[in-house]
Parts: C-alpha cells; structure tokens; sequence
C-alpha cells in the first residue's frame, strides 16, 4: 500500500510552478539579493524545498548566486527574457529623449533597433522637424548583411544565433551588400572588436548610417542605437564625433531600459 504523502504547509503554495513563481517574486523584491534563510522567511518554504528549488533555478539562469557567495538575485535568463518582451511602444517611451538628443545633435534620423526572435527590427525613431523623408520607420525589418543596426546587434549573438541568421537566403539590395557569409562573418568581427557598425549604401543608395549596440547588464545586447541619413548630409560630420555620440547615447539608453526592471544590475556584465 502506498505511503500517503505528507500534507503541505499552511503558508506553502500548492503546486511545483507556484513555489518557483514564490521565489522568483521573493528575490525580484530586493535589490541586493537575499540569502537561504532569507528566501526561507520571506516564501514559508521548509529548507530543503528552497534548497532544491534554487537550484533548479540556478541551473537554468533564471538565479544567480552571485559567484557562489549565496546571495541570490534573479539571473541573466530571466532578465532577457523581460527585455525581450518589452513591448515597441513601451521601447519608444523610454528612449525618445536620448534619440531626441541625437536628433538636436545632427538634425537627421535617430533610432532604437531590436533583436525580435531570429530578426532585428526598428522599434522606435525621431526625426527633425519638418523632415521631408526617414529611412527607418517603426517595424522595417534591418537585415544583417546590409544593415547598420542588425551587424551591430548580431555581432553580439551566440554562434547558434549568428548561423541561424546566416542560413536564410541574404538578399543583395544594392551593389555593395555583401551576401557571401563567410564575408559577413568576417565583418562582424570586426563590428565586435570596434564596437560600432556602418552601412554605406548597402541597403538604400546614397544612404549612410552607423549604429552601436546596447549592452544591457545580465542580457547582453539586445538592441542598438543608430543614425541614418543621406551619406552627403552625415559625411559633413567627423565619424569619430558620431561614433563617441552614439555611443554615449548606448550608455544613457541601457541606463533607461535597466530603470524599468530594478533588479537588471544583477546580472553578469554585459558581453
């Protein structure tokens, strides 16, 4: 006759998938991270079911212990997996006032680009007034053969990533993209090593535009940051003093999305 399981603690949840949600609530709660007991005190778990809960979780990134100190604080996975489902309009809200400031700066497009499940996609944008034409609009998908803010996206992704999005058919927008993957490989190496990308007439003729990634703590890069515009218009500008723009611009951006996820600090650093 089989053994009657022992009943549940008054405070404890019923259910595996409802005690994983009570921990990862418990730790998403403090800033600086809890430790055993204080995850103990704050779920009603009994120790050995927080003990094998955590590592559970651990296993799978969604908590990090810190580097084995025992403090516990929500993990890299999980933190990706919020900005990932960041919606475009909550994006555009968060970011407007650094792209405005790109746009007061150079007088042309400004825009935020990214990684939607194997593709890159503009999510938000500012332009000048009484501006007659913008390159990117809200939803144009950037390829990563020819586009600024996709290389500079992808150069940041796993390798599974990178040849997912190199196997499907590259198409050849203008003269100068490059469909050969070996090539585009090669190419963003080097976005990775510099830390910015440029496309010059690679994806629209006669249009120039450079992008930096983002580096979002405990989820790598996920979005970049660019500028476009007709290549005789950005050519007037030093590339160094757009680059140092962009990239400052990258900072305050991660710094913004972070403020909406307080825990996000809790994560490795960024890739």
């Amino acid at each position: 006759m089989s053994q009657a399981k022992a009943p549940a603690k008054p405070n404890e949840p019923r259910g595996v998938v409802a005690r994983y949600a009570l921990i990862l609530e418990t730790v998403a709660a403090s800033s600086l991270g809890l430790s055993l007991t204080e995850i103990m005190r704050g779920t009603g778990l009994s120790s050995g079911t927080t003990h094998r809960l955590l590592n559970a979780l651990l296993e799978v990134g969604y908590l990090t212990d810190q580097g084995g100190r025992k403090i516990y604080r929500i993990g890299p996975r999980l933190i990706r997996l919020f900005h990932l489902a960041n919606s475009p309009t909550t994006v555009s809200l968060l970011v407007q006032p650094v792209l405005q400031g790109l746009v007061a700066r150079f007088g042309e497009t400004a825009f935020i680009a990214k990684l939607s499940g194997e593709q890159v996609e503009s999510v938000a944008s500012a332009v000048p007034e009484n501006y007659s034409q913008s390159h990117v609009q809200p939803g144009r998908i950037m390829p990563i053969n020819a586009a600024a803010s996709a290389k500079a996206i992808f150069a940041f992704q796993a390798e599974p990533v990178i040849a997912k999005a190199l196997a499907a058919p590259l198409v050849k927008y203008t003269e100068r993209t490059v469909v050969d993957p070996a090539k585009l490989r090669h190419n963003l190496e080097e976005v990775r090593a510099q830390g910015y990308a440029m496309c010059a007439d690679e994806l629209d003729p006669g249009v120039l535009s450079y992008a930096c990634p983002i580096h979002l703590a405990g989820a790598g890069v996920l979005y970049s940051i660019g500028i476009v515009a007709l290549s005789r218009r950005l050519m007037a500008f030093e590339e160094a003093d757009v680059i140092a723009a962009l990239s400052n611009a990258a900072r305050l951006t991660s710094t913004r999305l972070r403020g909406e996820l307080k825990f996000s600090d809790a994560g490795e650093p960024p890739s």
